[in-house]
């Protein structure tokens, strides 16, 4: 637009003022409606990918999860006890989780997990202290050298004792595959067994190579390595979804095994899960633990931060 006069330079100026004025009005009636459109940077809540018990999805940054649990656990257990002078004496302990209850001294079963975007550590520290009596620890076998020779648990006047075993399992994870569906984690790890075992005895016959009368003991320290893997499905629509988890191990136990399953519930701060656990180490050759088998319902809480 030219403006050749003075008079036309004034009026000029004053219709681009007014223009400038009205551009400046409508882009400030703008900028509000721009500031409340989502962004398309925006990132989805992090508490739809919070760990469960089970591992969770990957997440950007650093989270936790810290899991108390309770196990209602048969247990079954085979151990050698050295005797004076050598040989061995086996004892056969089977507590049903209907007596774990009337025997347990003192129980500790915590996990935890900390989680940096898809990689992971785990732990899981299981200790059970049970009182035994003679109707869940009967002496089956001595053995001096030739052979084992059983022991009729009719001959055993009084069995009492106890069992303490702790059970501590430490590993790293990696998660091989994420997504709407759910998770998978592979892991690989260590795992402790530490036995306290004890049983005093009274036989009624002395027609074996054995005391009439005794005390027998064992304390032995098993470390195992293991693989495995563990995840989640969840379920279309909804909070629930399926954990499960997997490994096995060997070492000096020649074999460990653990796994379980179930069903679980996600909520923004925690997880909760009910389903079947079973733990057990075979070892048919070993000196000190021969077996130890743990198995039964699992209730726990994963509580996220």
């Amino acid at each position: 637009m030219r403006c050749p006069t003075s008079v036309a330079v004034a009026i000029c100026a004053a219709t681009a003022g007014f223009a400038v004025s009205s551009a400046q009005a409508q882009v400030a009636q703008a900028t509000p409606q721009l500031a409340s459109l989502p962004s398309s940077d925006s990132s989805p809540s992090s508490a739809a990918g919070l760990p469960s018990l089970a591992g969770g999805a990957p997440t950007p940054g650093w989270s936790f999860t810290l899991a108390p649990y309770a196990w209602l656990t048969n247990i079954h257990a085979k151990i050698n006890t050295r005797v004076p002078g050598g040989g061995s004496v086996t004892s056969d302990v089977d507590v049903p989780f209907g007596d774990v209850v009337d025997h347990l001294r003192f129980v500790a079963l915590l996990g935890g997990e900390a989680r940096y975007d898809r990689f992971s550590i785990l732990t899981d520290f299981a200790y059970m202290n049970l009182g035994l009596s003679r109707s869940d620890d009967h002496l089956s076998s001595v053995n001096l050298g030739p052979g084992p020779i059983n022991i009729p648990k009719g001959v055993q006047t009084s069995i009492s004792g106890g069992l303490g075993a702790t059970v501590w399992t430490l590993a790293g994870g990696y998660t091989v595959a994420a997504g709407g569906w759910g998770n998978i984690d592979a892991i690989a790890g260590a795992r402790l067994l530490a036995i306290d075992f004890t049983t005093n005895y009274s036989l009624s016959t002395i027609n074996l190579p054995l005391s009439k009368s005794g005390s027998l003991s064992a304390h032995p320290d098993e470390w195992d390595g293991i693989v495995g893997a563990r995840g989640r499905f969840d379920i279309p629509n909804s909070n629930f979804y399926v954990p499960f988890y997997l490994d096995v191990g060997t070492g000096d136990v020649p074999l460990t095994l653990q796994a379980f399953t179930g069903v679980g519930y996600h909520t923004s701060w925690a997880d909760y899960s009910l389903g079947y656990r079973y733990l057990g180490f075979e070892a048919s050759g070993n000196p000190r633990v021969k077996r130890l088998e743990m198995d039964g319902v699992m209730l726990a809480a994963s509580f996220h931060f």
